[in-house]
């Protein structure tokens, strides 16, 4: 599973923590389109959960800032 940092790649941090942080609508604004589309696809429950399952399946860390 990929990583989560909303310090521009400084420290990393649980994708709970992140939503809490920044906001869902600014992680998400970093996030792949293609890759989105691929995670709707499948079934989640909430922010983390959709969060988490778009971590498992990138080939990238997501970093913000």
């Amino acid at each position: 599973m990929k990583r989560i940092s909303v310090d521009n790649g400084n420290t990393f941090i649980s994708p709970k923590e992140a939503i809490e942080r920044v906001g869902f609508e600014e992680i998400e604004s970093f996030m792949d389109d293609d890759l989105m589309e691929k995670v709707h696809s499948l079934e989640f429950e909430g922010d983390q959960e959709f969060l988490e399952k778009y971590l498992e399946l990138s080939d990238h860390d997501l970093i913000i800032g």
